[in-house]
């Protein structure tokens, strides 16, 4: 029996979803860029650790739906009439709960924001605007879970329709609120934002997603609902332990360094997270859910994990030298001259997308497998590690020092997460793998050394000879991948 090839499937849905988010990182370019213009690094720290509350709060009343809703409607099997009819209850369901966590998080909002506001914002900025941000949580909320829905459902096309649209309105109002109304333009356009999404989300789903009373009591609600909530509130911590994280270290670099300091990591973690990151976005959209299908069948499972990770690999190892030559100018033109030191936090942070890429697929796999706790342990220890070693580097090392914090979380992420696989469910890497995997980071190590000796530049004739090499190298393995 001929091995199943998932590079076609991964390459297929990377296309479709790569094709939104592109889109989607376009729009961000240019909304940065206006926020640098109009804001300053003063406006780009705010609008970082505002958004950085937000999670926090919205993954601690969320209760991890947005993730476990996900698997429960990837797990149906659309083929019965039993299943369908399991699946419009399971939706009122997942509507209803994240309707009560919608409230909860605009309840805990303006319980903190007058503190947050004071603390944060200039005195002369208005609280009236900043508080209205409570609504947020409650279209941000019922927003999430009809993208879930579809998520699970894998309805590619739609989801990336919705996405491309929501994008270019996001944009706009950005633009007209930085513009028009300076740093009450920032909450102004999260709000609106929120309102617009759930809009379009709801009217473009409103004949597939119908949410329907079901004779269902609030009893009912509750107890069928609670499994998944179970582990979503363990999805939940993680995603809440992971925005402390930073939020943490955001603190920390407003209070040692400055405010303008911070603006520069938030211009360095878009960059990392909200750019380079479009690629673990694109990807984990049809992976997870795929990846749910696929866990009863050990074998394939495995291979479906060693190509997603050979696949993403060909695609970040480039990307990564790419950036090293190119930074510089990035940086200059979508922000300005003054944000020049994100250099400093790129030059070994961009080396940590290595590890991650690799750390990546191997870490969904507790999760999937539904062992809780496991993926709690997975995520907390990157979370520890980047906290502590953002805080000491960046003491001693000043700036730098966050990009090291960066490689060095992915790095022990990636062997303790194959360790744990490894050891509870026998995982293993094909010995491609291991081998495209070895090669990524002797590359990675060699692009790090020339620096030694050359410019964080266009120049460095090391970074150029690397890139052309590997981009060689991963278009032929990639063609050879899909059409085999």
């Amino acid at each position: 029996m001929q091995e199943k090839n998932f590079h076609n499937l991964i390459f297929k849905s990377t296309r479709i979803f790569g094709a939104s988010h592109l889109v989607k990182v376009g729009t961000k370019v240019i909304t940065n860029k206006i926020a640098a213009i109009y804001l300053g690094a003063v406006g780009i720290g705010i609008i970082g650790i505002v958004e950085n509350l937000l999670s926090i709060l919205f993954g601690l009343v969320n209760f991890g739906l947005t993730s476990s809703s996900v698997r429960e409607i990837a797990l149906l099997n659309y083929e019965t009439e039993e299943a369908k009819a399991k699946e419009s209850r399971m939706i009122s369901i997942i509507y209803y709960w994240s309707l009560f966590s919608g409230f909860l998080g605009a309840v805990f909002f303006v319980l903190i924001s007058y503190s947050f506001f004071k603390n944060t914002y200039p005195t002369d900025s208005s609280y009236l605007w900043f508080v209205s941000i409570a609504l947020y949580f409650v279209f941000f909320a019922l927003f999430s879970a009809r993208m879930s829905i579809l998520q699970g459902k894998r309805e590619i096309n739609k989801m990336v329709q919705i996405q491309v649209v929501i994008s270019i309105i996001q944009m706009l109002l950005a633009i007209g609120c930085y513009y028009f109304f300076g740093l009450n333009g920032i909450a102004i356009a999260i709000l609106f934002t929120a309102i617009v999404s759930f809009l379009v989300v709801y009217f473009s789903t409103k004949n597939t997603i119908r949410v329907e009373k079901n004779n269902l009591t609030l009893k009912q609600v509750f107890s069928e609902g609670l499994p998944m909530v179970k582990l979503g509130i363990i999805l939940s911590l993680g995603t809440l332990i992971n925005q402390l994280a930073f939020y943490v270290i955001r603190l920390f670099l407003k209070d040692f360094l400055s405010i303008e300091a911070l603006g520069v990591f938030q211009v360095s973690y878009t960059v990392l997270v909200g750019y380079l990151g479009i690629i673990f976005v694109v990807m984990s959209n049809d992976f997870y859910p795929q990846l749910c299908n696929l866990e009863s069948d050990k074998p394939t499972f495995e291979k479906y994990i060693n190509d997603q990770t050979q696949f993403a690999l060909y695609l970040v190892v480039p990307l990564v030298l790419l950036m090293y030559l190119i930074a510089p100018q990035l940086v200059v033109l979508l922000y300005s001259n003054s944000f020049l030191d994100v250099l400093l936090i790129l030059k070994i942070a961009l080396i940590g997308l290595i590890f991650k890429t690799i750390a990546w697929p191997i870490g969904f796999i507790s999760l999937v497998k539904g062992n809780k706790k496991l993926f709690f342990k997975q995520n907390l220890l990157s979370d520890i590690i980047n906290v502590v070693c953002s805080v000491v580097f960046t003491y001693y090392f000043g700036l730098k020092g966050l990009g090291m914090a960066f490689a060095l979380m992915f790095l022990v992420s990636l062997f303790y997460n194959f360790f744990t696989v490894n050891k509870n469910y026998n995982f293993s890497y094909s010995t491609e793998t291991k081998r495209i995997i070895v090669l990524s980071m002797v590359i990675g190590a060699i692009a790090l050394l020339s620096f030694n000796w050359f410019d964080f530049s266009y120049m460095n004739p090391v970074i150029w000879g690397l890139f052309i090499l590997t981009s060689i190298y991963a278009v032929v393995k990639l063609k050879n991948k899909i059409q085999s």
